[in-house]
């Protein structure tokens, strides 16, 4: 049924899946150094062999502020490159910050009041207009009528999406403005103590873990202004190198079980929305619970695992292994650039 739906309502974009994404999976052209995005690699890490293909030798600096608490639980890490590894401290450095100027951590939990506010809002459209998308593809194969409404929920899925995207941006602009990061002492000097301990590294690893906290500290350090270093990135940290981050995790009770959008993202790379863990958090066997993801996102969707792997070298060229996309009818195929 789900297939018939999916051929009914056409193909995703006017031209191949494969053209559509080696036209539009693009790198930021403003980040000119080699980009690698993984899947999870704490179950089988595989850190080590992609330093060796970029020939780092030297120590690499470690991001995990998305493991909040925990960020120092990095000995797992450590043990799967033969390099030094030093963590940023970018979720503990930003405690001292907020010690020492508490107006800026009092200023990030009235945005954050702010964002719930709006958060809430966009969870009742959210749920409700693909309760209906869900409804009107189950009945297209014996309703030809189905076909423009669904049409008409998806644009409406898509508006809401970019609505909301809009909304939380100016919020987090408007306080970035009140904060005024590049300005104020205390956040100086919160960069400074960063890129002292990243001074002699040859590249970056940014692990996944609360993607919201990892991009705040990111935000909040101004890190990519001041840093030009290879990146690897995987699983959540790899999503937040990208246009927009969503929550998501299929197999949690009906009325929680959404795609969320969350909020904008680092914008290093564009044209492809990623959603890593797939296996693990998208219902991959259900094609119409993937055909009307893959609908409702304006890039095409691909899926990251642990042995995933997309690369763009320091001349823009962009390798892929191991991942997968979702086709207009709702099925996983392997994809190449």
């Amino acid at each position: 049924m789900a297939s018939h739906a999916a051929t009914v309502l056409g193909p995703l974009h006017p031209v191949s899946y494969n053209e559509a994404m080696t036209k539009f999976c693009e790198r930021n052209p403003k980040f000119h150094q080699p980009l690698v995005l993984l899947g999870q690699q704490r179950d089988v890490p595989r850190l080590q062999s992609v330093l060796e293909r970029c020939n780092i030798s030297g120590p690499v600096g470690l991001v995990s502020a998305g493991w909040e608490e925990d960020e120092d639980d990095d000995q797992w890490v450590r043990d799967a490159v033969d390099v030094p590894v030093i963590n940023s401290q970018l979720y503990g450095l930003a405690d001292q910050l907020f010690q020492q100027d508490p107006q800026v951590i009092e200023l990030l939990r009235e945005r954050q009041d702010r964002l719930r506010e709006l958060r809430e809002i966009n969870e009742l459209q959210t749920e409700h207009l693909c309760t209906v998308a869900r409804e009107l593809w189950r009945r297209l194969a014996s309703h030809a009528g189905a076909l423009v409404p669904l049409q008409q929920t998806f644009e409406q899925l898509r508006t809401v999406d970019d609505s909301y995207l809009e909304a939380i941006t100016t919020i987090i602009v408007e306080y970035d403005q009140r904060i005024a990061p590049k300005e104020r002492p205390s956040v100086l000097e919160y960069r400074h103590k960063v890129l002292e301990r990243l001074q002699d590294c040859q590249a970056l690893l940014i692990a996944g873990g609360h993607v919201g906290v990892l991009l705040n500290r990111l935000n909040l350090c101004r890190l990519f202004q001041h840093i030009q270093l290879p990146i690897i990135a995987w699983s959540g940290g790899a999503m937040a190198l990208g246009e927009r981050v969503y929550f998501y995790d299929q197999f949690l009770p009906h009325t929680k079980r959404e795609v969320e959008l969350s909020r904008r993202g680092m914008c290093l790379f564009s044209g492809a929305q990623l959603f890593p863990r797939a296996s693990q958090r998208l219902q991959l066997h259900d094609s119409l619970e993937l055909g009307i993801l893959s609908r409702r996102m304006k890039s095409p969707c691909l899926l990251l695992d642990e042995h995933s792997e997309m690369a763009w070298s320091e001349n823009g060229q962009l390798h892929a292994a191991n991942v997968r996309y979702i086709n207009e009818l709702g099925e996983t195929k392997e994809w190449t650039p």
